[in-house]
């Protein structure tokens, strides 16, 4: 090849990305660059990626852009390529979420989407042998009065249930899909026997802050108790606890299932959850017009093993018809409590 014909290719595509990015308004550049530098910077699926490219792309699409709401598909596609289910990205005016990979009416049985019309509930009672059943729904909540209101609603059920000395528990979390952990952990303080139940793991697997309690309370980084729990009591270490899962246990829902499963005497079963048992955080940019949620942190149990696959496999596999109209004809539900019978700690 002509050397001098080579140099002059090479000076064209370079003037021509410099002179696009040049066209930009200082405005879309900033709020594309914001975008970019927190995807990059904190999301956990950015680590392999080629970001380079990413910027590049990027531009192209953003290059005609003569405002911040023009230049929002260009965001869209960087942000697409983190493949983050998890997370979202909105400004004042747009909104997207990556699609999930599962397609919600083809794998929940019947049963359960007709207990999801029912409403978001809890629900407790005894079955035979004095085995005690919990159901913990989802906690889409963030205003403290919330958060200490279902913290203490499930604090007391559960409490109203072990005053009866259960031979074991079985805690339902295939209908909870998430929301906010903390009433979730200190409402169901007295099941964990260990301080520290978990950690936050970083992109690179390194353990971050301790999941702690204190007293039966999740507490902050600061040691400040995150609900405001009233009632108290113990459960034995020794009672068998069995876990209810399936794939519309989801986010914090998936959490807890996964810091439970590492107590002495508990085990999952049910179907795999859906696979965010991860850590979200949300940043605003550009004198927040730009908003984008991210996973930013994984999860390891008290026993510092990380969960790298980001979701919960049950001990017993079963595909289940998940029969809440009768527990007791319910496919997931029996071996649950086959195994409390036969577990050596069972107490009749």
């Amino acid at each position: 090849m002509n050397t001098k014909f080579f140099i002059i290719i090479v000076f064209c595509l370079v003037f021509t990305k410099g002179k696009s990015i040049a066209q930009m308004p200082d405005s879309v550049k900033t709020y594309i660059d914001s975008a970019l530098y927190i995807m990059e910077s904190k999301s956990i699926y950015a680590k392999n990626l080629d970001w380079n490219k990413i910027r590049d792309s990027t531009y192209q699409l953003g290059k005609k852009a003569s405002n911040i709401q023009e230049s929002f598909i260009a965001i869209k596609y960087a942000f697409e390529q983190l493949n983050d289910s998890h997370g979202m990205l909105a400004s004042k005016s747009d909104y997207h979420r990556v699609p999930l990979s599962i397609n919600f009416s083809e794998v929940l049985s019947p049963g359960i989407k007709s207990e999801f019309l029912k409403g978001n509930r809890f629900v407790h009672q005894f079955l035979p042998g004095n085995i005690a059943y919990l159901r913990v729904p989802t906690m889409p909540i963030t205003e403290q009065e919330d958060i200490d209101a279902l913290g203490n609603k499930l604090r007391n059920l559960l409490c109203e249930l072990l005053a009866e000395n259960p031979s074991g528990l079985i805690l339902d979390l295939r209908m909870n899909s998430g929301g906010n952990s903390a009433p979730m952990l200190s409402g169901l303080g007295p099941i964990f026997h260990q301080e520290v139940i978990g950690y936050s793991v970083d992109k690179d697997g390194n353990l971050l802050n301790e999941i702690k309690l204190q007293d039966g309370v999740v507490i902050g980084e600061n040691g400040e108790k995150m609900v405001n729990i009233q009632n108290s009591c113990m459960a034995s270490p020794e009672m068998p606890i069995a876990v209810l899962i399936g794939p519309s246990t989801a986010s914090s829902g998936e959490i807890l299932a996964y810091l439970l499963h590492a107590q002495p005497n508990v085990s999952a079963f049910g179907e795999p959850s859906l696979g965010f048992c991860n850590a979200t955080q949300g940043f605003f940019f550009m004198d927040q017009k730009g908003y984008l949620l991210l996973t930013v942190q994984m999860i390891a149990d008290a026993n510092q093993s990380v969960n790298f696959d980001m979701k919960v496999i049950p001990d017993v596999y079963i595909k289940s018809d998940d029969n809440y109209e009768n527990l007791l004809e319910d496919v997931t539900v029996l071996p649950a409590i086959d195994w409390i019978k036969g577990s050596k700690s069972a107490h009749f």
